[in-house]
């Protein structure tokens, strides 16, 4: 009996034994979320999908890519202003409203499940790294890219998984109505509102290392601010934390651990303005720190992050990031104004030549071209979508750089 007991205190004591055990993510920690099928946006219509970067704690990791999350459609909300005056100006008169989600369950590997609650942003991001400046393109080197662009943009389409749906959306696009709709492959960011228990044994951690000195090496970390070449001036603060720990070369030890906080400032900030001029921004941080621990000095400058699609980011060497129009600038409205040239040719007004030419307003100039075979009809529209082009591209003012709060980065640390 005496051996049994001292056997059930050995159990208890050892690691990983108790089965109570489970580790905390605190609040404000985003979980990134990959929605798998398409749902119709409709209150109470329950959402699936799965984490597409992993969360650590400390020094491990505990929830690993493609655990599995689930939650509900909880209402929506119209669109900004700005983006509905620019779907009308591009044909599509009901966009289809911002769904509001709340995610509530992860499901283990394990089989159990964990409760969460969340607030619910929609991300559409692609990572941006550092680039070499090679100077300036011609324009024939730009059109040729621009065309890899497209063809390689046209394969990953047809190679897609999702493919059916990416022709879906793209057909809709063209209407003057799109459906309310979440389509398989749209991602969220699931900020945790409260602190997660995740349920399971704690692994042994790495232990910490003594003296930290300048770390260098590239490290990932996520914005704790928002940042935008419009609003923060030179000096302006800037936070982050790490989203993986910070190992030793040999990988055996801690020099800072997930969720350590580092501080920097705004050194450049360029606020967009007319005429296409694009916004700058660049940022540097100068000390990292461990919660409880001391402050340490570090040389660190931007060397990748996520930023939209539309906004063609560029990062330079120097860690300075750019928006950039692309080849379009010049590309669209040459195309366009040949487009709008061949509406006087020979063959305008039938109604093949008309679906070509009115090709700025969707869907819905085509068939209004079509339908009424009067060649002016089909030049009206060309006008409309070559002056649109000519405004966006050249007149309007640029794109601002903007880094939303939560963005995930990547810092290269320098010894200087």
């Amino acid at each position: 009996m005496v051996a049994l007991a001292a056997l059930v205190v050995w159990l208890l004591a050892a690691p990983g034994a108790a089965s109570g055990q489970s580790t905390t993510i605190p609040a404000g920690v985003p979980l990134r979320i990959q929605v798998d099928h398409r749902y119709r946006i409709r209150v109470g219509v329950l959402i699936e999908g799965h984490l597409i970067a992993p969360i650590y704690s400390v020094d491990h990791k505990v929830l690993p890519v493609n655990t599995r999350v689930s939650g509900v459609i909880t209402g929506t909300h119209p669109v900004s202003h700005q983006d509905r005056m620019r779907s009308l100006l591009d044909g599509n008169f009901v966009p289809a409203g911002i769904p509001e989600i709340r995610f509530n369950s992860l499901h283990l590997p394990d089989g159990t499940t964990a409760t969460i609650d969340t607030s619910v942003v929609q991300r559409d991001a692609t990572v941006v790294k550092m680039s070499i400046n090679k100077g300036h393109s011609s324009l024939k080197a730009m059109a040729r890219q621009e065309l890899e662009n497209r063809k390689r943009e046209a394969l990953d389409t047809i190679h897609h998984p999702d493919v059916g749906d990416r022709i879906e959306k793209w057909a809709y696009a063209q209407l003057p109505w799109s459906p309310p709709m979440i389509w398989t492959g749209t991602q969220y960011d699931a900020e945790l509102t409260a602190p997660a228990e995740i349920p399971g044994p704690m692994p042994t951690p790495l232990p910490q290392a003594e003296g930290h000195g300048t770390p260098t090496g590239v490290v990932e970390a996520r914005l704790t601010v928002d940042l935008d070449s419009a609003k923060d001036k030179h000096g302006a603060p800037v936070g982050a934390v790490l989203t993986r720990p910070l190992l030793t070369p040999d990988g055996k030890k801690v020099l800072f651990p997930e969720g350590a906080k580092i501080e920097g400032l705004v050194t450049l900030s360029q606020p967009a303005r007319w005429f296409a001029r694009n916004g700058r921004l660049r940022f540097t941080f100068r000390s990292i720190e461990s919660e409880g621990g001391a402050a340490s000095t570090v040389h660190g400058q931007l060397a990748g992050a996520e930023a939209s699609g539309d906004a063609k980011m560029k990062i330079s060497e120097e860690g300075t990031a750019t928006t950039s129009s692309g080849p379009g600038k010049y590309l669209a409205p040459m195309a366009l104004g040949v487009m709008t040239a061949s509406s006087y040719g020979d063959d305008a007004g039938k109604p093949g030549n008309s679906a070509v030419v009115s090709n700025g307003f969707g869907f819905a100039a085509r068939v209004a071209a079509m339908a009424s075979a009067n060649a002016a009809v089909g030049r009206g529209f060309a006008y409309f979508a070559l002056s649109k082009s000519i405004y966006y591209r050249w007149i309007a003012r640029g794109h601002e750089v903007q880094f939303p709060k939560d963005t995930q980065i990547e810092i290269l640390l320098n010894e200087r």
